[in-house]
């Protein structure tokens, strides 16, 4: 089944087509990694596959429905998303703030969380190993225990799709690896997950597929080890690299930068 399917979708800011021409999908089950250096136009994309932002072209189908004709609690009910942004305002403990993703589930009402939605934040909170920081304020975390609380609150809304931006950046290597168990584990349990990624030996060892952007455009898509070749990684980051398949999978290594190159 397919949970996402975005299809020729171009987005222009200010005059300048930023995306061209995209077309992904996630399925049930899957894991899908979104590549690509800095500016390549990943988190437009993610952004407006979710209607964050308007489209210039294109359409997105979310679940199987059309995307504009979805209201926004049933679009939450049907993915949930991770942004880059990390900031948080006030000092509410952390339980309560990853029980925020249980609204999409509850009408918007802020009383007494039910059983049912107990169980989703307490799973939540273990699988990103926050559950002993339950009380303490929100504020006064350090940058990687912010970011998996912001993970957990994520988890926590039990949507069948979830689009996480650049998610393990921040996080020490434990953490890392704990995050993509967790996405592995959402995938087993027929949910599918797009995660921008950075750390290309996380992208080759624990996506199913890759897609690669390269200023605004898909340059490459498939399997990590068609998508995660040397040639590729010179020709669209601008890099020298070994690319061996070993007994834990595929790993990337980076040798140097190539001037000129991107």
């Amino acid at each position: 089944m397919s949970l996402l399917s975005v299809d020729g979708v171009s987005v222009a800011r200010g005059g300048t087509v930023v995306v061209s021409e995209a077309s992904l999908s996630v399925a049930a089950g899957e894991v899908v990694g979104l590549i690509g250096p800095n500016g390549a136009g990943k988190t437009t994309l993610m952004r407006a596959a979710l209607g964050l932002i308007p489209r210039a072209a294109g359409s997105v189908t979310l679940g199987g429905g059309a995307l504009e004709a979805l209201p926004p609690p049933e679009r939450a009910r049907r993915a949930a998303w991770l942004p880059q942004e990390r900031e948080i305002a006030w000092p509410v403990a952390v339980e309560r703030l990853v029980a925020l993703g249980r609204l999409p589930h509850r009408g918007g009402g802020l009383g007494p969380l039910p059983a049912v939605d107990r169980r989703a934040v307490a799973d939540a909170m273990a699988a990103m190993e926050v559950a002993h920081l339950a009380s303490r304020p929100a504020t006064a975390l350090s940058g990687g225990e912010r970011a998996r609380v912001l993970i957990a609150r994520a988890l926590a809304q039990q949507a069948p799709l979830l689009l996480a931006d650049e998610p393990a950046a921040g996080l020490d290597p434990a953490h890392q690896l704990g995050l993509v168990e967790a996405f592995r584990r959402l995938a087993g349990e027929g949910r599918g997950v797009l995660v921008s990624l950075h750390d290309l030996s996380l992208a080759a060892r624990w996506c199913d597929r890759l897609v690669l952007l390269h200023r605004g455009r898909i340059a490459a898509a498939g399997a990590p080890g068609e998508v995660l070749t040397a040639e590729h990684l010179r020709a669209f980051y601008g890099v020298s690299a070994s690319v061996a398949l070993g007994e834990d999978g595929l790993s990337v290594q980076v040798l140097g930068r190539l001037r000129g190159q991107v």
